[in-house]
């Protein structure tokens, strides 16, 4: 069975998008870049779900992917933990539901989770789809480690 591990959100102040989730459902932060800011991006999780909070469509962005432009706002994408990543992916291709090519600019090094680039689907809507049988907290150790991100600090014991 597929189980959801992240959802992306689309926002243009991803900081201030991150405070409103983690004040009205307690949600945690685990990371942001820049670390000082998160003007690019917020990442927190309810324990279960990573809820990735980004920006795109800066002037000049690219396109994100087919039916989706640098100018749209809301849900980017569901990425899904399962158990085949190919068998999954021919079950989708019989569906009629076209895989999301990745322009090799784009492409991720080898990281500790092997070649760190998920399979993109575009389901219903046009929402991208991400699947990977394993890897989401393997990326995250590793993005903390390679960009500037600010580890959550837990809170002082009263």
């Amino acid at each position: 069975m597929a189980r959801i591990r992240h959802i992306a959100l689309v926002t243009d102040d991803p900081a201030k998008t991150a405070e409103f989730y983690k004040e009205h459902f307690g949600l945690t932060e685990l990371y942001r870049r820049p670390g000082d800011t998160g003007e690019k991006g917020v990442w927190l999780s309810d324990g279960y779900i990573y809820f990735a909070i980004l920006k795109y469509g800066e002037a000049g962005a690219p396109k994100l992917g087919p039916g989706q432009t640098s100018e749209m706002r809301g849900i980017h994408h569901i990425g899904f933990y399962v158990d085949d990543e190919q068998a999954t992916a021919k079950e989708l291709e019989a569906a009629n539901f076209k895989p999301v090519p990745i322009p090799k600019s784009e492409r991720s090094e080898r990281t500790p989770m092997g070649d760190a680039v998920n399979l993109k689907y575009l389901g219903p809507d046009e929402v991208q789809i991400d699947i990977r049988s394993r890897g989401w907290n393997e990326a995250i150790s590793f993005a903390m480690q390679r960009y500037d991100l600010t580890p959550v600090k837990e809170e002082a014991a009263e």
